[in-house]
């Protein structure tokens, strides 16, 4: 069973704050983040990282990202480019260039998912700067075997229920 790490919106979260995280998990197959990353981040700086830039990077990385990891293909977008993050379901327009399983994307700093017979869409909203009511900082371990997202809470570690969209 394949667990991949999506995360979203560290911003001001130093390199080692964010390595300590991700070493306090167990193993994963990869990490996706969805843009606005720490300051000063250059490619290459964390391993089987895949990521996308947001409006607050500053590194040349590129604004889509398209990967498979385990079987499962991801195309990943900050979202602030066409207003993807406030209108998420027109993340599908994405599927006629960059064909995919799931669409991560990041920028509300809100947990959202999505689920269809073709697509999930998901946000793990933001690991420092978290927006939703009550406000958690939230990341998502995505199984690769069941297809299932599943966020938390960094603070407890305790699972958290998002609302499926429809």
């Amino acid at each position: 069973m394949g667990q991949i790490l999506i995360i979203s919106d560290t911003h001001f979260l130093r390199k080692n704050e964010l390595d300590k995280f991700i070493a306090s998990l167990p193993p994963v197959d990869g990490i996706i983040h969805c843009g606005d990353i720490y300051l000063g981040y250059k490619p290459g700086d964390i391993q089987h990282l895949y990521i996308c830039k947001g409006n607050n990077d500053f590194a040349d990385i590129p604004y889509i990202c398209h990967f498979t990891i385990d079987g499962i293909t991801f195309t990943t977008t900050h979202g602030h480019k066409n207003n993807y993050a406030y209108n998420p379901t027109t993340l599908k327009q994405l599927l006629n260039e960059y064909p995919a399983d799931v669409i991560c994307f990041g920028h509300t700093h809100i947990p959202y998912l999505y689920q269809d017979d073709d697509i999930a869409i998901i946000n793990p909203g933001s690991l420092s700067l978290g927006r939703s009511y009550p406000k958690k900082n939230t990341y998502v371990l995505f199984d690769t075997q069941t297809r299932q997202a599943h966020f938390y809470d960094i603070k407890t570690r305790e699972e958290i229920i998002v609302e499926m969209q429809k």
